[in-house]
């Protein structure tokens, strides 16, 4: 498949859940699955999913999101989270980059909710600078975000 020739797409960001496998059948559009770092969920679990189902899809680096963004390839982006709360979204790590350069080409975006992982996904052969999670102070409240999650503000959304 050349690039040029590759449009009308949706990437999917994020564990794909249930609901977005039966979503993603009813488009019948191109799927594109990034590697998804720092912990490979495109590979280790998008990917043998996507392909269990029988969904077309397109294995890329996360590098190569650039390229198709610009030259309007995607035109949805699924974005999968783990929590919602009254002040955002917990995502996986990662997921500020696609949600960014969605809005930044003007990408539609649909937050659907993950499937539980096994967390057993987030070990091997990855790389955490510092492995720290991080404490978002408000209110003199303190929320803990682990190291593989972020945070999405509701007003960001």
């Amino acid at each position: 498949m050349k690039l040029q020739n590759i449009s009308d797409t949706i990437l999917v960001w994020g564990a794909v859940s249930l609901e977005g496998i039966r979503r993603l059948k009813e488009e019948k559009s191109l799927v594109i699955v990034p590697e998804h770092r720092p912990f490979m969920l495109g590979l280790k679990y998008n990917y043998p999913r996507l392909r269990g189902e029988g969904l077309r899809f397109l294995y890329c680096t996360d590098n190569t999101l650039g390229t198709f963004f610009h030259k309007n390839a995607i035109n949805k982006t699924m974005v999968f989270y783990k929590e919602k709360n009254d002040k955002g979204l917990i995502l996986a790590s990662g997921s500020l980059y696609a949600i960014m350069l969605s809005k930044l080409h003007n990408v539609a975006l649909e937050y659907l909710v993950q499937d539980n992982l096994n967390p057993g996904i987030y070990q091997g052969d990855v790389c955490i600078l510092g492995e720290k999670n991080f404490v978002l102070k408000e209110n003199s409240k303190e929320y803990v975000i682990p190291s593989e999650d972020e945070f999405l503000p509701e007003e960001i959304k």
